[in-house]
């Protein structure tokens, strides 16, 4: 009896030691998940009020599960923001970003907003990221929207009848308010288009990618001249109903100039801002990426983890040194 409990109390004790040390890594290691929202400010311009306003993205670093926005930070405490609230969902990356506006008073000089967002994985993961540099205040004004209900159709003749008019014996009386057709001969005005055209654009690790799209009901083409800040400019002609779009390749700090023509007071910029993914050449990493863990929190997992692996190792010496035999 005494022969067979001490071989299986020293195998026991290497057993220990081991699942020691390798549970101390896994559980210190679990914190280094990329969990995190991405938080860009994509464009600003300043009202003719003096307010300004700061359009932000915010995406997932996730490719396979969805967050959850919980709380927004600003600064200043007394600007707010549309869009990017508490309870907003995060599309998975590579599906999306969650968008919004922020409004400034005039009297401040700078913005930032700070996201807290989570993700239920075996355990419920948390992260708060802000702008990686807040924004400044900017000089260019803000364009208001086109109204598509502005433009005039172009007048159409009636078409005459094939009969003669036969004149009535009486005189016709004049009605107390004079009708006023349109130029096609109807009272009625034609419907207004249902939506706008605009500006839509993609970029991946390799390219820039900006078009527009034109509604079908849209009075007529749109001819748009794409001018990027490096490189010879493109010019396209959005078709009714359609999309239409041209590519430029990726660089830092690309910036694309987009100017419908007839609509030169509605240009808008695209700014270059590389995903997450891209390793530092520009590449894609892969479908499933991660992100390294570093500074402070990164120190206390190394220790914790070199602690706990020491443990296990002192156990499975002492134990070596008793000569662990199996008697049959």
């Amino acid at each position: 009896m005494n022969l067979l409990k001490s071989p299986l109390r020293r195998t026991s004790a290497i057993a220990a030691g081991a699942l020691i040390g390798l549970a101390g890594v896994a559980a210190f290691a679990a914190p280094a998940s990329a969990h995190h929202p991405v938080v860009d400010g994509v464009s600003s311009c300043v009202n003719d009020d003096g307010t300004w306003q700061v359009t932000w993205e915010v995406a997932n670093s996730e490719y396979d599960l969805i967050g959850k926005v919980t709380d927004v930070v600003l600064t200043p405490t007394d600007s707010t923001i549309t869009g990017i609230v508490a309870e907003a969902s995060l599309p998975v990356a590579g599906h999306g970003t969650l968008e919004g506006v922020q409004t400034l008073p005039a009297s401040a000089e700078s913005a930032s907003i700070t996201v807290t967002a989570e993700w239920q994985r075996e355990q419920l993961i948390t992260s708060t990221r802000g702008a990686e540099h807040p924004v400044p205040k900017p000089t260019e004004k803000c364009h208001p929207t086109p109204n598509p209900s502005n433009s005039k159709p172009a007048p159409q003749p009636s078409t005459p009848s094939d009969e003669p008019s036969t004149p009535s014996d009486e005189p016709s009386t004049p009605s107390e308010e004079p009708s006023h057709p349109s130029p096609s001969g109807s009272a009625s005005k034609p419907p207004a288009p249902t939506k706008e055209p605009e500006f839509v654009y993609d970029q991946d690790c390799d390219t820039l990618t900006v078009g527009i799209t034109v509604p079908a009901d849209w009075s007529k083409d749109i001819e748009v001249t794409f001018t990027p800040s490096t490189g010879e400019a493109k010019t396209v002609l959005g078709k009714r109903g359609e999309t239409t779009s041209v590519e430029f390749p990726a660089s830092k700090g690309l910036k694309v100039k987009a100017t419908p023509k007839g609509y030169e007071d509605e240009a808008a910029t695209v700014t270059y801002k590389q995903p997450a993914n891209c390793d530092s050449s520009g590449g894609g990493a892969g479908d499933e990426p991660s992100l390294p863990l570093t500074g402070a929190a990164a120190g206390s997992i190394a220790a914790g983890a070199g602690v706990l692996l020491a443990a296990g190792v002192a156990l499975f010496y002492v134990a070596r040194r008793r000569k662990v035999k199996f008697t049959a």
